[in-house]
Order: structure tokens, then C-alpha cells, then sequence
């Protein structure tokens, strides 16, 4: 086994304590054909001035690469006590394989190696992982010495090239520096040359698809299982389904020049854009000249959140609410319907009584069937065959409009957009929704009690004959039967709910003769309590869902969100405890006063998935998304058929609405609608909703907003706004997902409901009856 030696520069040596030499204490270690690292460094050293070159030896004994490296920090640590002087000190390890080495030195600057030791430099043996081992320890040494190492020329070690640390930065570190510049500085040139880098992206995009095709044909084999049908589920669930069309992903596009990237995620949002557009019959070209879009936004509500999402849209141009006029304004976003503005606004021009005389006359009506989502794509439209083929630029988009009749709209200062929709209260407002809930069910023949609990509208006191119906049920009930009493008018925020266990409490309540402001009496909802409710924690919760409506181009499309929450109480459930509401609501509202708020859960809030597990620690094991999530959807979907002739006869032109859903189970499983809300909350007070809440409106924008008002030419784009531009997988982050299409589910609507087109008992209503009317929301609002 050979041996070889590297030479560094190093401080001068020193005598040590008992009078010998440095040089004779190596020889005589040398004599013993051994070397002990730790008994050289023990030694204390006296100044020396002499100048002179000493060598370390230890026999080419094999070692573990740990004690090298080991052996490398304790001279480093020695090393750097010394003072900065000069001399010359070598360090010799073995090798284990066999491979010529060239022979190298590091010569300093005023020590020459002499004959002696240009003689010690032998050939040597190695392999690759005495090369890393080497390296890693000469990189360990140098880095603590590089102050001192002076020498002018470049040096090598053990095939490794060395070069001093003041020119490795001024000159090595700047020219490569240079040349990956360089480099990259070519490469954008080549893909300027070349067409539209977007475009070459679709033709690899068609090829792999052709390449797929085939592969797919040659595994469908007569001894082949067929594919299963997949369907969507929540995207937080394993089956996940991905399409090339959205996808942004950092290393399929990390070799972009940053306009290239910009260029590339503009044409996959205006693409997921124009198929939101074509599936509501519009389309609307990107602006080629800015045009003075102007909006307001209301407070209250996280306005902050709304404004923050709003400046990524930069080609919008919000005002103060105060300074703006409803006539000047384009798009308007508050808490209360600004009814004002929606009167500015154009009717539908396809209301439900002009589509009634095309169809009134046809067939009975016929059971809706339920359709089976089975591609990402159908998450936007009912029909996705067409559109999986159309490629993705403005020529492709103008053949398919005009094959297709889709009206092409532009951009115009005149647009008004509002964040509700008209004659939203027979969603929002508790009393309405039950009375469309039960029109609905009667027409279908269907027991309403499946999705609500038992529910009577008291309106004329004790004497409502409704009241005397809910009289005969309660006698049928056991003793001490809970029931909650709710106002049938301003009831968000748990206003006014009371928890009775007696029949004289009930009477006493609907008997109040009250008044409200606008000179209509109060109505009263007597319902079951649900006395037996699933607990999490022994703690009564509810979950909150979400939807949303647009009216865009006089077309009303419907949209689940795919993800919500969990709203826990405060303190554990108990029956015979009616009047502590921290018990038995779980609005916001009330259970942030409560000592024991967030006590359990940040904010007294879960999320889908923690909700699951805790399911999945209980005796009897159920699955969220499999038993109860369906059920969710299916409950949304109904509602909105249930209003859908009252709501589209008074239709504009483009507004959209997010309504907030609220549900409660019982020990069973079973689901229960509790409340729609027109005004949810989007305060983001705990982690979960920090998450959800910013993702939901963002969303809505993208299925509303952004159709109606896409993002300009790309020529239009000034460079400092260009990184506001979505990065993400389009439409894996989409959470909304199609549930009703006006254009295939109002037929049957129409049918099943014929003439009975009005509800008189709640015809009309005034809107601060459905609506949280917070004080002086925007008078005294600035932006």
C-alpha cells in the first residue's frame, strides 16, 4: 500500500515543553513507523523563528473515512490557535484502490519544497470513494484556512484543483457566473426565433395524447378488466384527477424566459375561462385597449379579503364607496343587495312564463334523473367531449362560437355586476325556504321531514291555524319535547333563538304581538329540536358548505363547494340545559362570547379531514365523503330547484351570489338542513378558515368576475403587474363543481310546477328581512 502527500501552507512551528524540537519529535515518531495526532497537539509550543518545512507521517494503515475526517478537524482546530506565519505542514493518508495518480503540491509563497521532499511525492492508488472522502476533508481544512493560503498559481490535490479563495471569488465565481448568463441570455433567443413557445407546448400536448390513444388500444385485450366508471369527489379525497389543459407545472415549465412563463399561464387562463363562458352561451374577447372599469366595495364582512383579491385583478379600478356613484359604478360587492343598482340593470329576456308557453303543454313531468359526474371537466359542464379537442388561442375560440352560435360580447364601460342576485331572500330567508322546500316536496310527493326537521310557520299568534296543527303534534310527543323557536325575519346571527322544553314557553312567544320597523308583524318557525345529534367531543357542532349562483347572459348555472368546515360548541351537550345557547347554537356570533371559545379547537373550527379521523376513532365507523358528503349535495341541489321559476323570472343580465349552507346530524348520519345564508361569514379567524375562505372567493371570482371581465391582451400587461397572474393548476383548485344547468334542468321545473308559479305567504318581502343589517355598513365605510 502506498502512500502520498499534500502540501499546505501552515503558521511556523514552535518548540514544545520539554525542550524538543518539532522536527525531532516527528523523527522520532517517524522511527517508530507511527504517528499520534492527539500527542503532537497536546504539546504546548514555544515561538520558534526559524522557518522550516515539517512533515507528518503515519504508516498507510486502512482507515475509516470518519477518523480521517476527525483527524482533519483536529488540526484544523490547532491550526487556527497558531499565528498567522509561514511554513510548510504535510498530511499523508492511504489509499485503498488501484489507479496512477498525477503528482501535485501546494507550494507557498516563501518556503520551496526541497529535493527531500519533491522525492516523498510518489504515485498512488485510489478509488472514487477516497476521492469524496479526500475532498470533503481537504474542503474542511482549506475553508478554515483560507485566509492563509497565499500562493499565486492555481494548485492540485489528489486529481482535485485548488485555487486560492481571493481568486476563486474575483475570478472563477464571475466567470461562470458569466457563461450560465450566457448561456441562458442564448437560449431565449433560440425559443424567439421559433414560434409561439405556447404553441409547440400543444403539439407535444396532442402528441402525448395520440401516444396515450395508442397505448390505450393496445391494452384493451378481449382478457382485459374494463375501466371503471371514476367520479368526482372532494379534491381533498385520493382520487384526485388531473388534466394536462390547466396544469402549471414548475418543472415541465422551469426552462421558460420569464415572459414565456407569463405568456403560458395567460393562455391556460383564458382558456379554463372560455369554457366557463361558452357553457352560460358567451364568450368575451380579452380587452386590446384598457377601458375605465370602476367598482366599490363594501364593509364589513372581511371587505379587507374582498379588496385584497380585487388587486390582483389590476385592470379594475376600485374606488371608495363613498365617492362613487351606483350609476358610475360597474361592479358592486356588499353585504346587503343594493337593490338600486340591480334595477339599473336589464331583465332576463328568457323568463320562466315566456319558456312555460313552450313547454306547458307537453308531457307530464317525469322524475329528474341523476347524472353521474365522471371527468374533471364535467366540474364546468355537462358535456365535455367538444371541448376536450379545441386548442387554446383566440382563432380556435372564434371557429367554435361560430359553429356553435355562442354570442361574442366585449368588454364595454356600460357592464353592471352585482355580488347578489335578485329575489334572493326565498333562498336566504328561513321562512321562505321552508315554504319552497314544501311546495317542492308536496309537487314530487316526497316527505320534507327528510331534509329538515319538523318545521311550523306561525304568522297570526296563537290563533294561526298553523299554530293548532302544531298543537295536535305536540300532544303526540313524549313529555319535556325540545323545540326551538326561530323569527321568521332577521334571524342571521342566532338573533332571537330560543330553546323551549314547555308548551307555555312556545305560547308565550308566538303570542308577543310585535311590529317590525317596516310595519309587518313578526312570524315565528317552531321546529324539532334535534334531541339526539351526532357529537363530536360530547360537543354539539353543525357543518357550513357552500354554493354558488350566476346569472351570466341571462343563464343560471349552479356550482357546489367542494370543501367547508366544522363549527363546534363551546361547552358539552346537554338536553336538560335549554337556555345556555353556548350549548346548543353554534353560530360565531354567539360562541365567541363564551369563556371556553377555542378552548378545544382553534376557533372552534375543524376541517373536513380532522373531522374524518375523529370518525374513524369512534366504535362504530363511518366515512364522511361516502355516507354523508352526497347527501349534502343532493339537500343544495333541491334547494335551488325549489326556487329556481321564482328567481329566474327576475333575472339580470350578470350577477353572481355565494350562499353559505348550514347542516346538522343526528346520531344516525342522517343530514338536516338547517339554514341558507345570503351574508356568510368570511371572516378568517382560525387556521381552517385562513385556508378555505380566501380559496372559496377566489374561485367565485373565476367562475363570475373574470368570464364577464377576463384578463386583458397580454400586450396590455405592464411588467410590474405581470406577476399578479395565477400560478396554480387551474382546474385541480377549482372546488366548484357544476350541480345545476338551467338549460337541461328548467324544463322539468317548469313542468312540475305548471301555473303555481307565486307562493303568496311570501311573494314579497323586504330585503332587511332576510339580511343582517350591520349599522351604518356603508355610510361611514372608506376604502
Amino acid at each position: 500500500m502506498q502512500r502520498e502527500e499534500l502540501f499546505i501552507k501552515t503558521p511556523q512551528q514552535k518548540k514544545t515543553t520539554n525542550g524538543i524540537s518539532f522536527q525531532q519529535k516527528i523523527n522520532q515518531l517517524n522511527k517508530k513507523n507511527s504517528i499520534k495526532f492527539s500527542e503532537l497537539l497536546k504539546e504546548r509550543r514555544m515561538d520558534n523563528k526559524s522557518n522550516t518545512k515539517v512533515t507528518f507521517r503515519r504508516p498507510s494503515i486502512q482507515r475509516k473515512p470518519v477518523y480521517k475526517i476527525c483527524q482533519a478537524s483536529s488540526i484544523q482546530r490547532h491550526l487556527s490557535q497558531e499565528p498567522q506565519t509561514s511554513g510548510t505542514y504535510s498530511v499523508v493518508f492511504s489509499n485503498h484502490a488501484q489507479q496512477i495518480l498525477d503528482k501535485r503540491k501546494i507550494q507557498t509563497s516563501n518556503c520551496d519544497p526541497t529535493d527531500d521532499s519533491k522525492n516523498k511525492i510518489q504515485k498512488g492508488f485510489y478509488n472514487q470513494q477516497d476521492i469524496n472522502n479526500t475532498k470533503s476533508i481537504l474542503t474542511s481544512l482549506l475553508q478554515g484556512m483560507q485566509h492563509r493560503i497565499s500562493a499565486d498559481k492555481n494548485m492540485g490535490i489528489l486529481g482535485f484543483q485548488v485555487i486560492p479563495f481571493t481568486k476563486l471569488i474575483e475570478n472563477h465565481a464571475l466567470i461562470s457566473q458569466q457563461t450560465i448568463r450566457q448561456k441562458a441570455f442564448s437560449q431565449d433567443k433560440e425559443r424567439d426565433k421559433s414560434q409561439s413557445f405556447t404553441e409547440e407546448l400543444d403539439k407535444r400536448l396532442k402528441s402525448r395524447k395520440s401516444q396515450n390513444t395508442k397505448q390505450r388500444k393496445s391494452i384493451n385485450q378481449p382478457n382485459t378488466s374494463p375501466i371503471p366508471q371514476k367520479i368526482i369527489v372532494p379534491q381533498n379525497s385520493t382520487t384526485q384527477m388531473q388534466n394536462t389543459n390547466f396544469r402549471f407545472s414548475l418543472t415541465e415549465y422551469s426552462q421558460l424566459s420569464r415572459e414565456q412563463l407569463f405568456q403560458t399561464k395567460l393562455q391556460n387562463y383564458q382558456h379554463f375561462l372560455f369554457l366557463v363562458s361558452s357553457q352560460s352561451g358567451f364568450y368575451t374577447q380579452p380587452q386590446d385597449s384598457l377601458i375605465d372599469l370602476k367598482l366599490k366595495i363594501g364593509g364589513g364582512n372581511n371587505s379587507f379579503l374582498i379588496k385584497e383579491i380585487v388587486k390582483q385583478r389590476w385592470w379594475w379600478n376600485q374606488m371608495k364607496f363613498n365617492e362613487l356613484s351606483n350609476e358610475d359604478s360597474n361592479f358592486i360587492w356588499t353585504q346587503i343587495k343594493v337593490q338600486e343598482f340591480i334595477n339599473l340593470q336589464q331583465y332576463s329576456n328568457n323568463c320562466v312564463q315566456h319558456q312555460q308557453k313552450k313547454i306547458f303543454n307537453q308531457q307530464s313531468f317525469n322524475s329528474i334523473k341523476k347524472k353521474q359526474v365522471m371527468d374533471p371537466f364535467l366540474r364546468l359542464m355537462r358535456d365535455d367531449y367538444e371541448y376536450k379537442s379545441i386548442d387554446r388561442n383566440q382563432k380556435a375560440y372564434m371557429k367554435f362560437i361560430n359553429q356553435k352560435n355562442i354570442s361574442l360580447f366585449k368588454v364595454n364601460s356600460n357592464i353592471k355586476i352585482h355580488n347578489h342576485i335578485d329575489k334572493n331572500y326565498h333562498l336566504g330567508n328561513k321562512k321562505a325556504m321552508y315554504h319552497n322546500l314544501k311546495k317542492y316536496y308536496e309537487l314530487t310527493k316526497q316527505d320534507l321531514n327528510q331534509i329538515i326537521p319538523k318545521t311550523f310557520h306561525i304568522q297570526k299568534g296563537a290563533r294561526d291555524k298553523t299554530y293548532l296543527q302544531f298543537l295536535e303534534f305536540y300532544k303526540k310527543q313524549p313529555k319535556g319535547s325540545t323545540w326551538i323557536i326561530k323569527p321568521g325575519e332577521f334571524t342571521n346571527r342566532g338573533t332571537g333563538i330560543t330553546v323551549c322544553q314547555t308548551l307555555s314557553e312556545i305560547n308565550k312567544i308566538v303570542s308577543k304581538k310585535q311590529i317590525h320597523s317596516n310595519g309587518k308583524h313578526f312570524t315565528y318557525l317552531i321546529q324539532k329540536y334535534i334531541e339526539k345529534p351526532f357529537l363530536y367531543n360530547k360537543r354539539k357542532f353543525d357543518i357550513r358548505c357552500y354554493f354558488l349562483i350566476t346569472q351570466l347572459n341571462n343563464i343560471m348555472r349552479a356550482y357546489w363547494y367542494e370543501d367547508g368546515y366544522i363549527r363546534t360548541s363551546s361547552e358539552e351537550f346537554d338536553l336538560n340545559d335549554p337556555a345556555n345557547l353556548y350549548v346548543h347554537l353554534t353560530n360565531d356570533a354567539i360562541q365567541k362570547y363564551a369563556d371556553t371559545y377555542g378552548k378545544y379547537e382553534n376557533g372552534n373550527k375543524l376541517s373536513f379531514s380532522e373531522f374524518q379521523r375523529y370518525l374513524d376513532n369512534q366504535p362504530k365507523k363511518y366515512n364522511f365523503y361516502k355516507d354523508l358528503y352526497p347527501q349534502l349535495i343532493d339537500i343544495a341541489t333541491i334547494s335551488i330547484k325549489s326556487v329556481y321559476c321564482k328567481l329566474a323570472g327576475y333575472k339580470k343580465e350578470y350577477n353572481f351570489e355565494i350562499f353559505g349552507l348550514d347542516f346538522m346530524i343526528d346520531q344516525s348520519f342522517k343530514p338536516y338542513l338547517i339554514e341558507i345564508n345570503t351574508n356568510p361569514c368570511l371572516e378568517t379567524s382560525s387556521p381552517v378558515l385562513q385556508r378555505i375562505i380566501p380559496q372559496m372567493v377566489e374561485n367565485a371570482f373565476r367562475m363570475s368576475i373574470d368570464t364577464i371581465i377576463p384578463p386583458p391582451d397580454a400586450s396590455l400587461w405592464p411588467p410590474c403587474k405581470k406577476h399578479f397572474l395565477f400560478y396554480d393548476n387551474l382546474l385541480e383548485n377549482n372546488k366548484f363543481q357544476l350541480i345545476f344547468d338551467e338549460r337541461e334542468d328548467s324544463e322539468e321545473l317548469i313542468k312540475l310546477y305548471g301555473g303555481i308559479m307565486i307562493h303568496d305567504e311570501i311573494d314579497e318581502m323586504d330585503e332587511e328581512e332576510e339580511e343582517y343589517e350591520s349599522e351604518n355598513e356603508n355610510k361611514n365605510f372608506d376604502n
